[in-house]
């Protein structure tokens, strides 16, 4: 429940906002089934790709450019080049599949974004026209805060990794 404040009286109401099961049955009413998977192939081609991309680079960087050796064979990273990979990762993620997000977001935010917009489009057919509307600038639309944010948490993420495998792996 929300308390919000009443303008004309001055005090306070209570809003019951939907549950999850509310939520789930207002989708199947107004979309079907279609509704349940919508923006699943952008997550999909976003988790799979950028999954790989984030992995990938992770161990480039470490492993290729910062990794040292010494007399016993490689050495672990120190925190901050696990921090700096892991960053490296964060920013690759997003920049390689961020156009596969931008489509996924239109497609599911289109009926309260636009009511009455043409609906039932393919994912591929929201980025043909996301291209010939705006073209790389609206494929890559809010990408730079969300590699400033992921910049951090991926750092943070195999900083504490990379530190505790070396403590317990």
């Amino acid at each position: 429940q929300m308390l919000i404040g009443s303008p004309a009286a001055g005090a306070s109401a209570t809003l019951t906002l939907p549950g999850p099961l509310d939520i789930v049955r207002d989708v199947w009413r107004s979309t079907g089934f279609r509704g349940m998977w919508l923006g699943h192939t952008g997550t999909l081609i976003r988790e799979t790709g950028g999954g790989a991309a984030w992995f990938t680079t992770k161990e480039f960087v470490a492993s290729r450019l910062l990794a040292r050796h010494d007399e016993d064979g490689p050495r672990d990273l120190a925190a901050w080049e696990s921090a700096f990979s892991g960053a490296c990762a964060g920013v690759m993620f997003n920049l390689v599949l961020f156009p596969a997000d931008t489509v996924k977001s239109m497609i599911q935010t289109e009926a309260e974004l636009r009511p009455g917009a043409e609906s039932g489009r393919s994912f591929f057919q929201v980025g043909r026209e996301l291209w010939a509307a705006q073209g790389l600038r609206g494929l890559y639309a809010g990408c730079g805060i969300t590699i400033a944010r992921s910049v951090a948490s991926s750092a943070m993420i195999f900083w504490i990794y990379d530190g505790l495998r070396a403590r317990f792996g």
